[in-house]
C-alpha cells in the first residue's frame, strides 16, 4: 500500500509523530501549510485555506493525516485539507498528539469528539483514528497537570513506554 503522511504542527509534537510514522512506513511526508498561520484565528474557526500540496493525493492508497486538536475541534488546516481533497482520498487514517487522555476522550475537549467529526466528514474513507495523548510521556502523578502538558513536546528522549506502544499498535493497523 502506497502511503503519504500529511501533517500540521504548531509546536512540534505532531511533526515529530508524523516523522516517526513516515520513517516506520518508509513513505513520503509533507507539511500542510495554512495560507494564514494565525493560531488564534484558526481556534476561532476561521479558515483561510491551505497552500497547494507538492504531492498528489490521488496517487496514494492511504493518507495518514496528523495534527493537533484545539478545544475539541478538528482544526482549520486539517479540515481544509479533508474538504479540498475529499474526492481524491481513497483511505485516511487520522492521528493526533493531543492533550486529552483516553479517560476523558468523550468530554468537551476530548479527542473522541474530533474523531467523530473526522468520520462524519470522510465517511467510509476514514479507516482508523488514533490518539497519542501527551500525558503518556509524563509520570502518572503529573498527567493531570495542564500547564506541564502544554509545555511538554514529543522528542527522542520521552517517546518510550506507553506512547511508543501506541505507535506500534498504529503500525499494525497500517501494515494490514
Amino acid at each position: 500500500m502506497k502511503s503519504l503522511v500529511l501533517y500540521y504542527s504548531q509546536k512540534g509534537s505532531n511533526r515529530y509523530l508524523a516523522e516517526k510514522i513516515a520513517k516506520e512506513l518508509n513513505c513520503e511526508i509533507e507539511a500542510i501549510r495554512p495560507r494564514l498561520n494565525a493560531q488564534f484565528l484558526m481556534m476561532a474557526g476561521l479558515n483561510f485555506g491551505i497552500h497547494r500540496l507538492q504531492h498528489e493525493v490521488a496517487n496514494y492508497d492511504c493518507i495518514i493525516l496528523c495534527g493537533p486538536i484545539w478545544m475539541g475541534k478538528l482544526i482549520a488546516p486539517l479540515r481544509s485539507f479533508a474538504k479540498q481533497h475529499l474526492l481524491n482520498i481513497r483511505q485516511l487514517v487520522f492521528v493526533t498528539c493531543c492533550g486529552s487522555s483516553f479517560e476523558k476522550k468523550d468530554e468537551k475537549f476530548g479527542h473522541g469528539l474530533v474523531f467523530k467529526q473526522v468520520r462524519e466528514l470522510l465517511k467510509e474513507k476514514c479507516i482508523h483514528c488514533q490518539a497519542f495523548p501527551i500525558g503518556l510521556v509524563l509520570p502518572p502523578e503529573k498527567r493531570e497537570d495542564s500547564d506541564l502538558m502544554m509545555k511538554t513536546h514529543l522528542n527522542d528522549g520521552n517517546f518510550k513506554g506507553e506512547i511508543a506502544e501506541k505507535l506500534e499498535e498504529l503500525m499494525q493497523v497500517l501494515r494490514r
